[in-house]
């Protein structure tokens, strides 16, 4: 029966492509960002501090030559730096600050019974449920109090909001791992170390809250074993992906950016989206260049109707073209969910003519109006609601 963790889960809502290719096509690939890398070794050494804990406390400085002795080793040329401005050591450096921090914060390190480091657990979701989950657990903690603890350490530098840690599901779900392995867990802590902040978070859950997370969890594992197309979804985690070369997304600027400058625009697909580039740019320019005439348009359109009124005539002569300027008594309502609109709306139906102009359609109400339809009382109240405005239509007849 398949087992989930979170890092699943999460990579299927992040790009159910690259789900596909991890955990079902089970194509491995060993590339890694320097941020894994550093929050990986950060782990190594705390492992390392708290299990020779059981015999001794060991010094900062011997912790901090495990940390770069476990750098060194493991270091590989697939570990990614997206920031190109930094280099491996600015985040070797930025991993001994979070250790002597935490190291100095958390020291003589005797805060609880140590109950496992790295500790890996299976567990089904609910008593009798078809959903099994698995994870591990950076350090689980039995408290002087006799509550257990979740430790969780995190290294990256975003802080979260505390409504973000209350929500969390990961460390939720741990808990319901804890509670399930260990029905003497009656009260369990979720502990976040910010080591970025040097920063302690705490949550705790209620049995409602845990159920909601149960729910979630199904629904979104029924939603994984149903999925069958497996798209794509590009955002910024693209970045740290290391399928760019089996995305469909992703794949053609892999092979273009492998082509030595002198053969790029020979490439076919290069030479399509400049093609296109080039059109949809001259596009671009040609729809500004008509926004910019149709201002000129109206200005002109504008004075026309201004000469049309001031001379009184219909229509305006010119070298080889003539304007024809036409004006008409529009009525124009009170604006939709405005109070007078909301008066209007009462008078008509008062009056009982609301059936003619239903939904107040302006052009029923218009010809209502300028026919004079309705009762002089009816329509006197209702000219306190409207006014009347010339429309003008200008339009152009050139000269055979």
């Amino acid at each position: 029966m398949a087992e989930y963790s979170i890092s699943q889960l999460g990579t299927f809502e992040n790009c159910a492509l690259q789900y596909r290719l991890n955990y079902v096509d089970r194509i491995k690939r060993y590339e890694e960002g320097v941020e894994a890398f550093l929050g990986q070794r950060f782990h190594e050494a705390m492992e390392w501090l708290y299990r020779e804990r059981a015999f001794r406390v060991v010094p900062l400085e011997e912790l901090l030559a495990y940390y770069e002795k476990q750098w060194a080793e493991k270091w590989h040329a697939e570990v990614k730096i997206a920031r190109k401005e930094r280099t491996d050591d600015d985040y070797k450096l930025m991993g001994r600050r979070f250790i002597e921090d935490y190291y100095k914060r958390h020291y003589p390190f005797d805060e609880g019974r140590v109950l496992g480091l790295e500790r890996y657990i299976r567990f089904p979701l609910a008593e009798g449920s078809r959903y099994n989950c698995k994870g591990i657990i950076d350090r689980l903690m039995l408290a002087p109090d006799g509550a257990f603890e979740v430790h969780d350490y995190k290294s990256g530098s975003s802080l979260p909001e505390q409504a973000d840690l209350d929500s969390d599901r990961q460390l939720g779900l741990y808990q319901i791992g804890v509670q399930t392995l260990w029905p003497e867990a009656k009260e369990v802590r979720l502990i976040w170390h910010m080591v970025a902040f040097d920063l302690e978070m705490r949550s705790q859950r209620t049995p409602e809250a845990l159920e909601g997370l149960r729910r979630d969890i199904a629904g979104l594992i029924d939603r994984i074993e149903a999925e069958q197309e497996f798209a794509p979804h590009e955002s910024a985690l693209c970045n740290w992906c290391p399928y760019w070369d089996l995305c469909p997304l992703k794949k053609h600027l892999v092979k273009v950016e492998a082509l030595p400058r002198d053969r790029w625009k020979d490439e076919p697909g290069v030479a399509i989206v400049d093609a296109y580039a080039e059109r949809w740019r001259k596009k671009r320019g040609l729809e500004a260049e008509v926004k910019a005439v149709e201002v000129e348009l109206d200005e002109i359109r504008e004075a026309a109707i201004c000469f049309a009124e001031q001379e009184g005539v219909q229509v305006i002569g010119g070298t080889d073209a003539r304007l024809r300027v036409t004006g008409k008594d529009r009525v124009v309502a009170p604006g939709k969910g405005s109070e007078a609109r909301e008066q209007l709306e009462r008078e008509l139906r008062l009056a009982g003519v609301w059936d003619e102009v239903t939904t107040l359609d302006t052009s029923a109400l218009e010809k209502a109006v300028a026919e004079g339809r309705w009762a002089g009382d009816v329509l006197e109240r209702i000219k306190a609601y409207i006014s009347i405005e010339k429309r003008y239509a200008v339009t152009l007849k050139e000269d055979s």
